[in-house]
Parts: structure tokens; C-alpha cells; sequence
């Protein structure tokens, strides 16, 4: 099963370097918006992903459909989580069932 990554180009470059196998960077324009939307839907489709990280600034952005496989998690970008360590531990707690730990 396949990693991929949404969100900026920052972002998304780190992951390339880390050897996520595939990763999508996406401006804030309106046209980029729905490219994101787009791709998201694409990809999900697919059954050779299995985790779509998505950083939270896009995900407020686009609308994350509900879907059981694959995994979306939202993660931070660059500038920080928006939501907070706490509501982050809880966000990973329920998406992959692990509790992380200090």
C-alpha cells in the first residue's frame, strides 16, 4: 500500500525527501483548490494507497469525504498544527488506533 501527501510545497517536499511514495503540492488559488479536490477523489479510488496525508490547512480548504480506506490524516505544514498537540494525539489515537506517547 502506498503513502501519499498533500499540501504545500514545503511540505511536500520533505516527504519526497523522506521517500513517500507519491506527493501532490497544491497553492491556495481557487484553481488550485479544485485541482486538490480533484486528485483527492482520484486517489481515492485507488487500491494501491493506502494513507493520504493531507496537511490541515489544506484540509479546511477541500472537503475530506468520509471514507474508511484509505486512511486520511491530517497533519501540520510548515508554520504548526492548527489544532493543537493534544487534539493532534487524538487525531492519530482514532485513525490508527495508537496512542502517542511523550
Amino acid at each position: 500500500m502506498k503513502i501519499v501527501v498533500f499540501g504545500d510545497k514545503d511540505t511536500t517536499l520533505g516527504f519526497r525527501l523522506a521517500g513517500v511514495h507519491e506527493a501532490y503540492s497544491f497553492g491556495e488559488n481557487t484553481r488550485e483548490l479544485e485541482r486538490a479536490r480533484n486528485k483527492l477523489k482520484e486517489l481515492i479510488e485507488r487500491e494501491d494507497i493506502g494513507v493520504i496525508l493531507i496537511t490541515e490547512r489544506l484540509a479546511q480548504k477541500i472537503e475530506i469525504p468520509d471514507v474508511t480506506l484509505p486512511i486520511i490524516l491530517q497533519i501540520p505544514d510548515k508554520y504548526g498544527s492548527l489544532y493543537g498537540e493534544e487534539q493532534l494525539r487524538e487525531i492519530v489515537r482514532k485513525a490508527i488506533g495508537v496512542e502517542i506517547k511523550r
